[in-house]
């Protein structure tokens, strides 16, 4: 077998008959033609025996070679692109230069196949005339000088120029056996839409070009030739530079003199001689409004489908307007754009959430979607009927715009499972309190890592004083004489005092079977407080795992009262009472002038709180000094 005829395709079927068609003229038995599918969304067929056809998984044109290759019986190699044409003298010309000489690479005159789009034409006069681009499809290849190289499967665009330096077809001062044929090999369609090579400029393929440019790439510049062999793997890349004293850096860039060109990239030292061509931006879907509020259902709903959509589908949030605690919160699923961005996004499907926003002009989507979240209430609104589908939110939505919603489909809103809750904490502690230690900066600091870390909490701080600057979440409650129902209904009590003799709120806690969140000292492991199962035991400089609290601790608290009462009694002896005491009812009360009190022989001042007798209190109250406090 002669020539090995390889042709990448892609859904391009018109003109790949076409092109068949053509070769069928001039088939020969020292011809293979083989098609590679590569995975089009309708395998390709064909009625001609002679075209071999195989068919794999979507994987790029240089995949698409490379298992040609693997299958290739020729002695040379043509790849042919499927939406390109050749002339009807192609295999005669090109067998008769094949056994006219042993040549390793053999270059056509080409030139584009219409008078649309960019024109080429590029003529050959003889052997000596060499093409510059690294086109694989204008040149054919001789087998052996293929060898073992393949094309790189990790770039899906400029394959052929990362080929061309594997193998080494332009640069001149290699020794190659090369032939040319002058008359018309290969004609370039240059007006098919969305083809490759525009895709590529436009950056919407994968692979991007990067240009560097040094003024003198000097042989030391090893930190920097390892930046541009990294690009190299998935990118094309460009050293412009006036002198490179660094030959291998040939086999991972092309290395030109400074001249003036396009690029995604500029890297390097500053060059301002090149077009820096804008990146579009490419997602799967859209949801696109002017403005939110901080509080408001169209913010929940973009919350809530992004926490369940993104789990199958790539979203993008476009907000113009939007408070940062609602990009905060929604960024953790999706992609947020704030702002009004000029650069141009590409989307599958674009959801328009509210009617009264305008299509925005940067977005250019396949199908859009304007939802509804509102009933007709004021006779100016309208549904946009200049989208693909319309979908309201309940059947009510529908009927209230009339006609304007008949082709609505109604889609009830999304509600992602919540299964969390916001901690209840509950601590009593004196403020201030010398004794306590870092206490107050460790409540403080607690208070700022559940908020940094949207951990939703509310912590009763039951005080005679009062925590200054409380972070949100925070409440100073003042002074109860009996917090034990606040304890029973929290997920933790709070102790962070530098020590503790025995501390009642945490027995308390304990006893009733809720965990306490405590610093290591010395009484807390006395109590047998275990981190992990019957609360936490954060460290005094605070750096633990605020998300640890999620997980509330369950656990059955053993304490022998009676063992106590034993020791006590043990120590104060046989029991002998003589009186019996009858507690007094008293109230509390509130002095509202000072005076000087004869049962109690003293002075009370103004504000003061103490509990008085019922008979008392009528005496003292009908003067007007005092008043009761209230609960």
């Amino acid at each position: 077998m002669k020539l090995s005829i390889i042709i990448p395709y892609y859904n391009s079927k018109e003109y790949t008959d076409e092109l068949l068609d053509c070769l069928d003229k001039q088939m020969t038995d020292d011809v293979e033609v083989i098609v590679v599918d590569d995975g089009s969304t309708k395998p390709y067929k064909t009625s001609y025996e002679w075209c071999k056809v195989i068919r794999k998984k979507n994987g790029g044109c240089a995949t698409a070679r490379n298992r040609g290759l693997k299958v290739a019986k020729g002695e040379y190699i043509q790849f042919i692109d499927s939406d390109d044409m050749i002339p009807d003298y192609f295999i005669d010309k090109l067998l008769e230069k094949i056994d006219a000489g042993d040549y390793e690479v053999i270059d056509f005159s080409w030139r584009s196949l219409t008078s649309e789009g960019n024109q080429h034409n590029y003529i050959l006069y003889s052997d000596k005339d060499f093409l510059k681009n690294p086109s694989v499809c204008t040149r054919c290849f001789k087998r052996s000088y293929i060898g073992d190289n393949r094309f790189n499967e990790l770039k899906d665009s400029t394959e052929d120029e990362d080929f061309s330096r594997k193998l080494g077809y332009l640069d001149r001062s290699l020794p190659l056996k090369h032939g040319s044929i002058s008359d018309y090999m290969y004609f370039y369609r240059t007006s098919v839409d969305n083809s490759k090579i525009k895709r590529f400029k436009a950056g919407k393929m994968n692979t991007k070009r990067i240009v560097y440019f040094y003024n003198h790439f000097t042989a030391d510049m090893l930190d920097e030739f390892e930046q541009i062999k990294k690009d190299d793997e998935h990118n094309e890349v460009w050293l412009l530079t006036y002198q490179c004293d660094m030959p291998e850096v040939k086999r991972y860039a092309q290395v030109h003199k400074p001249f003036r060109l396009w690029t995604h990239y500029i890297k390097g030292e500053p060059y301002n001689n090149v077009e820096l061509i804008e990146l579009p931006f490419t997602t799967q879907i859209v949801l696109y409004i002017n403005q939110t509020n901080i509080i408001g259902g169209l913010d929940t709903f973009v919350l809530n489908f992004a926490k369940i959509m993104s789990k199958n589908y790539d979203i993008t949030f476009v907000v113009n307007k939007c408070d940062d605690a609602v990009v905060k919160k929604i960024s953790k699923y999706i992609r947020v754009v704030k702002g009004q961005p000029q650069k141009r996004i590409y989307c599958d499907t674009l959801i328009m959430l509210r009617i009264l926003d305008t299509l925005p002009h940067n977005i250019i989507y396949n199908k859009s979607i304007q939802m509804c979240h509102a009933c007709k209430t004021n006779d100016n609104w309208h549904i946009p009927q200049n989208t693909d589908y319309i979908v309201n939110v309940s059947q009510a939505s529908k009927d209230s715009f009339g006609d304007e919603g008949k082709r609505g489909e109604v889609i009830h809103n999304l509600i992602a499972p919540n299964n969390h809750k916001a901690l209840m904490l509950v601590s009593a502690t004196r403020i201030p309190a010398a004794d306590k230690g870092q206490n107050e900066k460790r409540m403080i600091k607690l208070a700022e890592m559940l908020n940094a870390n949207d951990i939703p909490f509310i912590w009763l701080n039951f005080s005679d004083g009062k925590l200054q600057n409380a972070p949100k979440g925070f409440y100073n409650m003042g002074t109860y004489m009996d917090i034990t129902p606040y304890i029973a209904k929290a997920d933790y009590l709070v102790q962070l005092s530098d020590c503790e003799a025995w501390s009642y709120a945490i027995l308390e806690a304990l006893t009733q079977n809720v965990p306490v969140l405590v610093c290591p000292f010395a009484s807390a492991y006395e109590m047998g407080i275990e981190d992990g199962k019957n609360g936490y035991i954060i460290p005094f400089d605070m750096n633990f795992d605020v998300k640890r609290l999620l997980d509330i601790p369950q656990f059955t608290y053993e304490y022998d009262v009676n063992a106590i009462v034993k020791q006590w009694r043990t120590l104060l002896g046989k029991p002998k009472p003589f009186n019996k005491y009858e507690p007094k009812d008293t109230n509390q009360i509130r002095v509202k002038i000072p005076y000087y009190d004869i049962a109690l022989k003293r002075t009370l001042q103004k504000g003061e709180v103490l509990s008085m007798t019922p008979e008392r209190i009528k005496v003292v109250m009908d003067k007007g000094l005092i008043e009761f406090v209230e609960g």
